[in-house]
């Protein structure tokens, strides 16, 4: 009988490890003929690359180990003779870390992350938004909510070669460029090179767009391949439409047409959370996200101060903090380390 080996295990087969990682202890004092057996047979077991192989090989050891266990003590003691339960049990270890390696790198890769462009955010929440997800972004006035999607959009073109497409339902293109005028931000340099877009829609257009699937929006996003997108906003979105019904049915059949896009898009409500959960079609349960900028002011200083915080962010471990935020030469940048009154 051999002594030594590799050889390829699966989760199912972890109880049975639990066993041999006692193995010099209380169990292997008690029964060493079942756990050297057991030992054998997975040192025995053959690579699978498929479900079905892998489900045959566990049904072959569990066949292996009972026959084993049903024959008389004497003859499993001269089946385990020569047996070296140390080295097995090395290679046991060995072999469980890797498939809890493989396991772990699974889970990490599973979520594609879509870095914000906002500097000192993305190490908040586990590197960025999910991939092809809405977040609502919402604050009153002077917030820097329209920043904040302009940095998202532009920092997407420039560092990671994802084309972007604003799209307004009040601002036209040359009111959103004097907002980033102070930034160096050169959309329009983007604009030529087809890595952004503004579309601008007014009332009498937007039932058109509707009926159309999202026409001209849906065949820009095709044509430019765009990864990112900016709603702005969904209030004035909302105010096109005569009563609270119409409203309702529209944002919903807006957020299907979101979600078959399948770009990763920031959605900007300039009512508070609370406001806006009951004037916006409940769109807080429609998002996979909420962050929420304020302007507020320290009564004893007497001095406001811009911040930040994370509401909600499904599929995401972020901060429960109240952020400071500044607006720096290069964009908003979020100071975790502050604290904000």
């Amino acid at each position: 009988m051999a002594n030594s080996g590799k050889f390829v295990v699966s989760k199912k087969q972890n109880k049975g490890f639990e066993i041999l990682e006692r193995g010099n202890s209380k169990v292997a004092g008690k029964r060493p003929d079942i756990v050297e057996k057991k030992a054998e047979v997975l040192k025995k077991k053959p690579a699978v690359t498929s479900a079905k192989e892998k489900t045959a090989a566990e049904k072959l050891v569990e066949k292996e180990i009972k026959e084993f266990h049903e024959k008389e003590k004497p003859v499993r003691d001269k089946e385990s003779e020569g047996f070296d339960f140390k080295e097995i049990h090395e290679d046991i270890k060995e072999a469980v870390k890797k498939v809890d390696d493989n396991d772990n790198s699974k889970n990490e890769d599973s979520i594609k992350r879509v870095p914000t462009g906002i500097t000192g955010l993305d190490e908040l929440i586990e590197g960025g938004f999910e991939n092809g997800s809405s977040v609502l972004l919402v604050g009153s006035a002077g917030t820097g909510k329209t920043l904040f999607a302009l940095q998202f959009l532009y920092e997407g073109a420039v560092k990671y070669n994802e084309p972007g497409v604003f799209i307004s339902f009040e601002e036209d293109k040359h009111s959103l460029y004097r907002h980033s005028s102070n930034f160096n931000w050169n959309f329009k340099k983007l604009e030529k090179e087809e890595m952004f877009k503004v579309m601008k829609y007014k009332p009498h257009q937007v039932e058109k767009l509707m009926e159309e699937g999202g026409g001209t929006i849906r065949d820009a996003i095709r044509k430019m391949g765009a990864k990112r997108l900016v709603i702005d906003s969904i209030t004035s979105y909302g105010l096109l439409f005569k009563d609270d019904y119409q409203k309702r049915e529209n944002i919903l059949s807006f957020f299907d047409l979101l979600y078959k896009w399948g770009c990763t898009t920031l959605v900007i409500s300039e009512l508070p959370p609370k406001l806006a959960e009951v004037k916006e079609g409940s769109v807080g349960f429609l998002t996979d996200a909420i962050i929420s900028l304020y302007y507020s002011k320290e009564e004893n200083k007497g001095v406001r101060v811009h911040s930040c915080e994370i509401l909600k962010m499904r599929g995401t471990k972020h901060t429960n903090k109240l952020l400071a935020i500044g607006f720096e030469p290069e964009g908003i940048v979020v100071y975790p380390e502050v604290e904000v009154f």
